[in-house]
């Protein structure tokens, strides 16, 4: 049907106060429920393929039972994955007509209305909370289609709502735990607002949904829609908030975000089009970082200091995991219903195609939900991907590195090795992700290794890429020059071992009693040095098993006492992650530290440079583009020293670490 403009123009003008609710309204209009019914009944692609998977989910069965707690945030986990079962088995009752389901939802839901009497409190909270307030507010909006779901009950569900989680989520907003304003990530703030917008449609309470409208555009915290995606790059481009943190939490906050202005859509505002469609440029960004294709990025900081110097995961399979059902409803709305280009969340929804479910705070299905027509949304998407060309195998201790340029439209690979050229080749891993890499660590060293791969997606199997073969090396003694020994205090004795494989390979083990303070416990891996240096290393692999102040990097020491002069670039401490530049710039004094990414994790590339007297630290994580560390520090010290390797458990543990392409300048 087509609406002349005048009167679409009215509809969103006047919807802006939202004084009348459209039920039902919160991800699901009835227009949309009755779409899915239809085209599930008639067995039609892709909803049929969604729906079986929805059918298949341990949590969209009708002998689902809830475990209601008078304190909602005993378990949020446990909160959410009941609020999750009885959002599907809402969905499953309307689409299928089996009332089973709509009366174990209600159940569900019943059960939580009548346990909790209090504003949750437990760890994360006031916090993460909102990620089960949501989505108990969304599957109530779907039931209060079922007759048999009493008004006495629904009335009950929306008194918890309002009396005790409605708090719980304003609070957090309003007061952020007392932190400073950008401490938060941006999803913490989105769970929020979309808490209580899904609470203003399901009580009809303008003042709440109005509320989380207006922190949406103007909020003080990362909620806010222009601290979510804060720089805005060429191409249509906006770099999420979290990038810089990791890629799950990353997709968290875009597919919750979109839930917020599927929401508002729903009820006549238009939160995805905001600021000229910022949300559409953030999925864009997340989308083609997740297709491991090359974005711009802008250092990211906060009020933590946490010091984003690059995109997160960038050598790792954290990127493109595809662990996120997010991309079908964000896909579907700029695309198919705005007719917007949007290549990458296009990829990202065809290579997920049919959406399943993954993770209780994203609710998945999206393409049985959001699918507009079939002809937009073809499935299979595209033919059997092209084979993968360009494999590489590097050979370390232990294990072998594969990586590849990633096949466009494959959302899997099979990796698959053998003792002999030309095979025949045993399968040992089929994954399912965009990342085109792999760690093969079930070699013996020595061994000879010949791998092929091949690209999957849902019409099939590439044929296998080109051979490739890599030997695993044993560690054996240190190469001349260099020496080991544990400085300080170290309950158990540290281990080094070096192997000629990828530029030089090192494996170091090291307990101690930590680095810093007025003297360091460690395991030291060195070499003496005169006038000025650089020594560069990557770490590739570390273990960690010990207290709160572990670290693993390299160090400048004038000399092997404890408490000597000395200089770290390390990472660990707090979630074994954290990038410190640490100096002692006098013998016997405290060590003072500069922190660099919060978020560092290996594969990773420190330096240390003695000029003069200045001591400059940095970080990379691909070895060609370096950050400053902190500011350069000034010491006067003996033109002899030593530098190298440091491993650091803070505790009686042995922490292991795995260094290479170490030079020493």
């Amino acid at each position: 049907m087509k609406y002349p403009l005048f009167l679409l123009l009215l509809f969103f003008s006047t919807a802006a106060a939202a004084q009348t609710f459209i039920h039902p309204g919160g991800l699901h209009t009835q227009t949309d429920l009755d779409r899915m019914r239809t085209q599930v009944a008639a067995g039609a692609h892709p909803w049929i393929d969604s729906w079986n998977a929805l059918t298949a989910h341990p949590k969209a069965q009708n002998t689902y039972t809830a475990a209601a707690q008078a304190n909602m945030g005993v378990s949020r986990q446990r909160a959410s994955a009941d609020a999750v079962a009885a959002y599907l088995n809402a969905l499953r009752w309307y689409i299928s007509g089996d009332t089973s389901y709509a009366a174990c939802s209600r159940k569900i839901l019943n059960a939580w209305a009548y346990a909790v009497n209090q504003v949750p409190s437990g760890q994360d909270i006031p916090g993460l909370m909102g990620i089960a307030v949501y989505e108990f507010a969304v599957a109530a909006e779907i039931l209060r289609l079922y007759p048999n779901w009493s008004q006495a009950d629904f009335n009950q569900f929306k008194k918890m709502m309002t009396t005790y989680l409605y708090p719980n989520c304003h609070d957090f907003l309003t007061r952020h735990n007392n932190a400073c304003i950008s401490h938060y990530w941006a999803n913490w703030d989105i769970c929020n607002i979309t808490a209580i917008l899904s609470i203003g449609v399901l009580c009809d309470d303008t003042a709440k949904f109005n509320e989380a409208i207006t922190y949406f555009k103007s909020g003080a915290g990362n909620g806010n829609i222009t601290k979510a995606i804060p720089f805005l790059h060429p191409g249509g481009l906006g770099q999420w908030q979290e990038t810089g943190r990791d890629q799950e939490h990353a997709l968290l906050g875009v597919g919750m975000l979109a839930s917020f202005c599927q929401i508002a859509w729903n009820q006549g505002q238009d939160m995805y089009g905001y600021d000229n469609n910022r949300l559409l440029a953030g999925a864009e960004y997340t989308a083609k970082y997740n297709l491991w294709q090359d974005v711009p990025y802008s250092t990211y900081n906060n009020c933590d200091n946490v010091l984003n110097f690059w995109a997160s995961e960038q050598n790792s399979g954290g990127r493109g995991r595809l662990q996120r059902p997010i991309w079908e409803m964000i896909y579907n709305h700029y695309v198919v219903r705005k007719g917007l280009s949007a290549p990458y969340v296009k990829a990202m929804a065809e290579v997920n195609r049919p959406e399943g479910f993954e993770h209780d705070d994203n609710l998945g299905f999206g393409t049985l939900c959001y699918t507009l027509n079939a002809s937009a949304s073809p499935y299979p998407s595209s033919p059997a991907p092209s084979i993968p060309t360009g494999l590489k195998a590097t050979a370390s201790v232990g294990k072998v590195w594969l990586r590849w340029p990633p096949v466009p439209t494959a959302n899997g690979y099979n990796v698959l090795r053998s003792t002999t050229s030309g095979g025949p080749y045993t399968r040992i891993a089929t994954f399912r992700g965009t990342f085109p890499l792999y760690e093969d660590a079930g070699v013996a060293n020595g061994t000879r290794y010949y791998y092929v791969v091949s690209a999957i997606n849902q019409a099939g199997t590439s044929s296998n890429s080109p051979e490739v073969n890599a030997t695993p090396a044993a560690t054996g003694t240190l190469p001349a020059g260099w020496s080991r020994q544990d400085i300080g205090t170290a309950a158990t004795a540290g281990t080094a071992g070096y192997a000629n494989v990828n530029n030089g390979t090192f494996v170091v083990g090291g307990s101690g009693a930590g680095i810093g303070g007025a003297a360091d416990g460690l395991g030291y891996v060195y070499k003496s040095v005169t006038g000025d240096v650089t020594i560069t290393a990557r770490v590739t692999e570390s273990t960690w098993k010990g207290g709160g102040s572990q670290k693993t990097g390299i160090m400048i020491r004038e000399s092997l006492s404890a408490n000597a002069i000395a200089f770290s670039m390390t990472s660990g401490d707090g979630g074994v992650r954290e990038a410190r530049f640490g100096s002692r710039t006098s013998t016997g004094g405290t060590m003072g530290f500069q922190t660099g990414n919060a978020y560092t994790r290996t594969p990773t590339w420190f330096r240390l440079r003695k000029a003069g007297n200045i001591i400059t630290a940095y970080q990379s994580t691909d070895g060609t583009t370096w950050f400053a560390v902190g500011n350069p520090v000034t010491v006067s010290m003996a033109n002899a020293y030593y530098v190298g390797l440091a491993v650091s458990s803070n505790s009686s543990n042995l922490n292991t670490a795995t260094f290479d392409s170490i030079t020493v300048d």
